[in-house]
């Protein structure tokens, strides 16, 4: 029996603060990121547009959204956490007394705090994006709507969720990888497979598409939480179950 007993919440809380600041490349690179969706929605890839005319006269209206930013950050979290699961970022558990347990628990909560970070800054992002339009485009006939507060709550709220769910992906992804390189030939084919395929053939979405709608057309905020949390959930607990077959240290 020792004299000091190290708890679990400990050694996670520490790998955790010494991720935070060992991984601020993470944060710079969310920034970058940002950014280019930023300059991607100016040039109008992310609008839409319609018009009419009568009478001689003629009617452009175009939408201008930070979809494409959202967008961005969840890439940025799907490749983030395939990257934190690579051997130089795993050997860096080794300077502390711990585990598998602990290491993968320690990156879930780097990766939701990381989540709720770009998500914030995902949606004030957007909203950064339509003041600048407003300006870029400000000629007397340049309306700018805003969302309330609790609607920005929400988005807010959803893209966490959102960002999150693809950190979770990206998370298993990188443990395939990692327990075997066969994984880095076999998930971009079966991922460009699905891409050329679009819908199988009788016409129906694929199961990734369905899977896409299961999350995507969620009506009820709730259910869209709960769906989100029982997901992410199933993959890191598959996470650590492949971590697990690993060896020691590679």
């Amino acid at each position: 029996m020792f004299l000091t007993e190290v708890k679990l919440v400990d050694i996670v809380k520490k790998q955790f603060m010494y991720k935070l600041k060992a991984y601020l490349s993470v944060f710079s690179s969310l920034l970058t990121i940002q950014i280019i969706g930023i300059l991607l929605s100016t040039t109008g890839s992310s609008s839409i547009s319609m018009g009419t005319s009568s009478n001689g006269f003629s009617l452009n209206v175009s939408y201008y959204t930070g979809d494409i930013i959202i967008i961005f950050t969840m890439i940025w979290a799907l490749i983030s956490a395939i990257i934190i699961t690579t051997k130089a970022y795993r050997n860096d558990d080794f300077v502390f007394v711990s585990n598998r347990l602990s290491s993968n628990l320690s990156n879930i909560v780097f990766l939701l705090f990381a989540s709720i970070i770009g998500g914030i800054t995902a949606m004030l992002s957007g909203i950064f994006f339509k003041i600048i339009m407003n300006f870029i485009l400000d000629d007397g006939n340049v309306t700018a709507t805003f969302i309330g507060f609790q609607e920005l709550m929400v988005g807010i709220i959803a893209s966490i969720f959102y960002v999150f769910l693809l950190a979770s992906i990206g998370y298993v992804i990188g443990m395939l990888v990692q327990l075997s390189k066969w994984f880095t030939i076999i998930l971009p084919a079966l991922f460009i497979g699905y891409l050329f395929l679009g819908v199988n053939m009788n016409g129906e979405p694929t199961f990734i598409l369905e899977i896409g709608k299961f999350f995507i057309e969620e009506s009820s905020l709730l259910v869209f939480f709960l769906k989100v949390i029982v997901a992410a959930s199933f993959l890191f607990y598959v996470s650590i179950i492949l971590s697990n077959k690993m060896e020691v240290r590679q």
